[in-house]
């Protein structure tokens, strides 16, 4: 038995649509790269959802990571040469401010305030290296958890075919941590 057999399914599915050799569709579909909504957990098609970030939710963790480091930084200075004063444990690190995945019918109302990427013109690594590139100028990486959802998008991994369309797993699935919406 095949290792990969939806993987290949989904192959020989897209082959028979459009003609393309098997080589060019395998070729096409490891490019491409799939938005799920993290509320619903269904496919985000383009025109249809965003990636985004809460300006509050983002001013909120860079001033808790402001304070740990100031509260840090007075221990050590009170005890110089104490290992101990400047330790900490990594779960004392405040968390990062999340980027989310949404449906623009599933967003919660809370998170309008903020950045926002569109999920269709993130469909390819190409264009998911603009992305980084400009969100880089913007300063995004810092306080927030974009270097996770980047690492997660590329390790993902093919888990199944549902309707033909490839699901993913991430490392991490968000779907627990988010509120529910009304």
């Amino acid at each position: 038995m095949t290792r990969s057999r939806a993987r290949k399914q989904e192959i020989r599915s897209r082959m028979a649509q459009t003609g393309q050799p098997y080589s060019e569709v395998r070729r096409q579909l490891a490019a491409e790269i799939m938005a799920y909504c993290q509320q619903c957990g269904e496919e985000i098609a383009p025109g249809e959802g965003e990636m985004s970030l809460s300006s509050r939710e983002h001013e909120q963790a860079r001033d808790d990571r402001e304070m740990f480091d100031r509260k840090r930084e007075e221990r050590a200075a009170a005890k110089p040469n104490s290992f101990a004063a400047a330790a900490y444990h990594p779960s004392d690190v405040p968390p990062p401010a999340p980027w989310r995945v949404f449906h623009y019918r599933c967003r919660p109302s809370e998170h309008w305030d903020g950045y926002a990427w569109a999920t269709g013109r993130m469909q390819t690594y190409r264009e998911l290296m603009g992305m980084i590139t400009h969100l880089a100028g913007k300063g995004f990486f810092e306080h927030t958890d974009l270097q996770t959802v980047l690492r997660e998008t590329h390790y993902a991994e093919v888990w199944g075919v549902d309707g033909q369309k490839r699901r993913f797993r991430p490392a991490h699935p968000f779907a627990e941590t988010l509120p529910k919406s009304d």
